[in-house]
């Protein structure tokens, strides 16, 4: 299919989407039309173009098919009868950014569609447009016209509305003449019917009735609303209007601001004020980044979604990350600016309190209106619309509607409320973290055992048996003699009676205040001792807070032990750290104490242990992967058992 007819040169595009719209512009900037014509009915033009000019502000022009002043549903009313229809001026649509450059260029703009009543748009489902920005509008026109064939049957309504546009459009090139090009932007699926109607002549005006100025109203969407009637999601539409009004060359990449959604994102998560969750590490970034890459690919998308990037970032960090990567996501700071009224009344046209005849725009659409004092005929509210069907004239392409469960954030004053009936003498664990910090108390008992054996570890020439195994670095260095060494490691008597875990020094105490000891509730769990931020801090539900170790301190087999941040007999500690590590060599059983931590424990504290015929092992802290450090960290305090029953819910 040719894009041109005699002086005619066309780009049919797919509604709301940002690579139409970049394809636009770079024609639009690489050469100067002779008039500019559009897929929509001229009774919307000075609306649409009041909308224009208060632009990056989104709004929409909402219109009916007979007169109608305002709109005002109150809750449980319904008019089932009721249809409006409505065009969002986004700035990811071809249409719209190529009205934005024929104000700004003073071209001639000429609105061309037909006025039908009952208006019926259909979405089409292709492949990405990202694969325009390589191949080309031709070329992908050319990739996709047999999907639009299928996909798109024709209606009565198509055919009125295909020849009413090829008539104007023959009309329109030839008064034009030999004056320039006029550049014609369209649906995708209706340029292979008006390029027929042009060449077979079968083209005719319809007499169609206009939408009157009265019926007709532009409305600035609310920012919970552009998630669904934007084409992009609002924050690469607003990366896109920044980029176009700036000064840079190059070409906007949405992979790019899919790259700075996810640093924002992390910035906003970093910024709240609870420090027990997940950290969005640069590791944490690159996986959930990969992530992202293989949901795109498998949905045979070349740019990913708002639902691929929610799910890497709960997968990959947490429920609160991915809260924030959607709060970015959804974030359109045009629509939320309070001091741009003047700016508004200024591109309308006339200064505050003048009217300039154009239709006017109003305050709030899609949600309650709060000024009751308001004059009637000056306001478009939708509080609840049961009964009241919202069509869109540019559909643009189909959406699926998929499903992720996410936890909300409990309001402050729920908060206060659970913080105030928390009663101390009821509090317990919850099961499922006991699992994970028990299974990581037994992988450190095992290597501290191996470390302890290191220095038994014998080498001896191979002679009839492998022993445990083949010394590596003695055969290597007698490989010219080739004598084989094989090593002996002899098993290490004892066991490790307590672990004790540093995460961090706390000499102060004003990090970690929370100190106390716990008891097991079965022979599986350790008696655990610890110091820890303030759990009523971290309150996430009902009987539900959160908090995260600084140090803490494991005796298995359980053993019914005095609270040790009471006992006078380890008030020689220094830091609550060294606290620990007495209580442990102390209490254990066992000839070994395992100790993790950045330091190794101070020479007091071995000459106590070497007294007490005890041995501390220490590892160091960065022999455990970071992520798993920061797993175990977190501590969740429930206010008495019942409350593990709906526990789960306010755990992420």
């Amino acid at each position: 299919m040719s894009l041109r007819w005699n002086n005619v040169e066309v780009i049919p595009l797919i509604h709301g989407r940002l690579p139409f719209a970049l394809a636009v512009r770079e024609r639009m900037l690489s050469r100067r039309y002779a008039a500019l014509a559009v897929e929509l009915p001229p009774s919307l033009k000075s609306t649409v173009l009041t909308g224009i000019r208060l632009m990056p502000a989104v709004h929409a022009v909402v219109y009916h098919e007979t007169a109608l002043e305002t709109i005002r549903l109150e809750e449980g009313e319904a008019q089932e009868d009721l249809l409006l229809w409505y065009v969002t001026l986004d700035p990811c649509d071809g249409i719209v950014e190529s009205l934005r450059i024929a104000e700004r260029d003073r071209t001639p703009i000429h609105f061309i569609d037909a006025e039908v009543q009952q208006f019926v748009g259909k979405s089409l489902h292709l492949p990405d447009p990202q694969a325009l920005l390589t191949l080309g509008v031709e070329q992908y026109y050319d990739a996709v016209l047999q999907q639009i064939r299928t996909a798109h049957p024709h209606t009565d309504e198509d055919r009125i509305r295909e020849r009413h546009m090829a008539a104007r459009l023959r009309a329109l090139a030839s008064r034009i003449g030999n004056r320039g090009d006029v550049l014609f932007l369209c649906g995708m699926a209706h340029w292979q019917g008006i390029q027929r109607h042009l060449v077979k002549g079968t083209d005719q005006l319809h007499a169609g009735d206009p939408v009157q100025e009265d019926w007709v109203h532009l409305t600035r969407v609310h920012p919970d609303s552009l998630a669904m009637m934007l084409g992009e999601m609002p924050y690469v539409a607003e990366a896109y209007d920044r980029h176009r009004s700036g000064i840079s060359l190059t070409r906007y990449d949405p992979i790019e601001s899919a790259k700075d959604l996810l640093m924002e994102a992390r910035d906003l998560y970093a910024s709240r004020d609870d420090a027990t969750r997940e950290k969005a590490s640069p590791s944490a970034l690159r996986i959930m980044l990969d992530y992202t890459r293989k949901l795109t690919v498998s949905s045979k998308r070349l740019t990913p979604d708002l639902y691929s990037l929610i799910v890497a970032a709960k997968g990959v960090v947490g429920n609160d990350f991915a809260l924030d990567v959607l709060e970015v996501a959804r974030r359109y700071r045009p629509n939320l600016d309070e001091g741009d009224e003047e700016q508004e009344t200024a591109a309308a046209g006339g200064p505050e309190g003048e009217s300039t005849g154009e239709p006017g725009e109003q305050e709030v659409g899609f949600e309650p209106y709060a000024d009751e004092d308001e004059s009637p005929d000056e306001t478009l509210v939708l509080q609840d619309n049961q009964g009241v069907q919202m069509i869109p004239r540019a559909p643009g392409e189909q959406r699926e509607i998929k499903r992720i469960r996410l936890e909300e954030r409990p309001p402050e004053i729920d908060k206060r409320r659970w913080q105030t009936a928390w009663n101390p003498a009821t509090q317990c664990s919850w099961p499922p973290e006991d699992v994970i910090i028990e299974n990581f108390r037994s992988y450190v008992t095992s290597r501290s055992l191996s470390m302890a054996g290191l220095d038994r570890v014998r080498t001896e020439e191979f002679m009839a048996s492998m022993k445990d195994g083949l010394d590596l670095r003695e055969t290597l260095r007698d490989l010219p003699s080739g004598k084989i060494h094989v090593k002996e490691e002899p098993r290490v008597p004892g066991r490790v009676g307590a672990v004790v875990v540093i995460f961090e020094e706390d000499d102060a105490g004003s990090k970690y205040p929370w100190r106390t000891t716990w008891m097991a509730e079965h022979q599986n769990e350790s008696t655990l001792a610890f110091y820890a931020t303030d759990h009523l801090e971290g309150v996430v539900g009902p009987g539900v807070s959160r908090a995260r170790y600084g140090g803490c301190l494991f005796l298995f087999p359980p053993i019914l032990i005095e609270d040790i941040w009471e006992d006078l007999r380890f008030e020689k500690a220094r830091r609550p750290s060294e606290r620990l590590l007495l209580a442990a060599l102390y209490y254990s059983r066992e000839q070994y104490v395992a100790h993790v931590s950045e330091k190794p424990p101070s020479a007091e504290v071995r000459a106590t242990a070497e007294r007490m015929g005890k041995h501390v092992v220490h590892l160091p802290l960065s022999a455990f992967s970071s992520r798993t450090l920061e797993k175990i960290r977190t501590v969740h305090v429930l206010n008495g058992h019942e409350v593990r029953s709906w526990a789960a819910r306010f755990i992420r």
